[in-house]
């Protein structure tokens, strides 16, 4: 018998979701359906054709590059401008504006709660939020340890559960691997599952857990002309 552990398919709906950098179960739960069904779905089984419709509205593509699994026309819709002009550059302004709300609600629930564990301690008040202002700086907080120790503390939060992909800057990754070399207190705060009411899950990173845990992969490049 081949026990060897079986890797599931890439098909479109799994390519789909992961291109948004989603998770099974948010994206389960946003169209009412079971965990099974959209597992299915993304596994190639039999999924029932209501459900697949939900899945091709969410992620803007045809009905038919679904049940076909076709990955050419899911890529040239996933592509193609369908909105252009000024309406695009105001829809990626307002998600960015989103995205920076959910940024500095989450650096607030950090300050917060590096506070209240310090509270009796001297250093409770001198845990500063305002590193986050200095673009240069390649974390969110300075925060101490019990002995007075510096932490120094980035905060990585999103709506989406633990399992969200983020990002980092490229002075945020430098300054993670400078701690690490370092020996420094370097600390990960993962927000996860970011509601209306600040609740939220929340898992601390060490510097060496995430260099040897997670993968970093470059989204974007600077590109400028070649010295002549």
């Amino acid at each position: 018998m081949d026990n060897r552990k079986q890797i599931p398919p890439v098909t479109v709906a799994r390519y789909l979701r992961n291109h948004r950098g989603l998770s099974m179960d948010s994206v389960a739960n946003e169209l009412g359906l079971s965990f099974q069904t959209l597992f299915n779905a993304e596994r190639g089984g039999q999924t029932r054709l209501d459900s697949l419709r939900k899945l091709a509205s969410f992620y803007h593509v045809t009905l038919d590059c679904l049940a076909r699994n076709d990955f050419t026309a899911a890529a040239t819709q996933l592509f193609s401008p369908a909105i252009h002009g000024g309406r695009m550059k105001a829809l990626l302004r307002e998600k960015q504006k989103m995205f920076d709300e959910i940024g500095d609600r989450g650096e607030r629930l950090v300050i917060e709660r590096e506070r209240a564990r310090l509270a009796g301690t001297p250093f409770a008040m001198a845990v500063n939020g305002n590193v986050s202002e200095d673009m240069t700086a390649g974390f969110d907080a300075l925060s101490f340890d019990e002995c007075g120790k510096p932490i120094y503390i980035e905060a990585k939060t999103t709506v989406g559960g633990e399992d969200t992909p983020f990002y980092m800057s490229r002075r945020e990754l430098e300054f993670l691997r400078a701690c690490y070399e370092r020996g420094d207190n370097y600390q990960l705060h993962r927000l996860y599952d970011l509601n209306e009411a600040d609740h939220c899950g929340t898992k601390i990173l060490t510097a060496e857990e995430l260099l040897h845990e997670y993968e970093f992969i470059p989204v974007s490049y600077l590109v400028r002309r070649c010295a002549i």
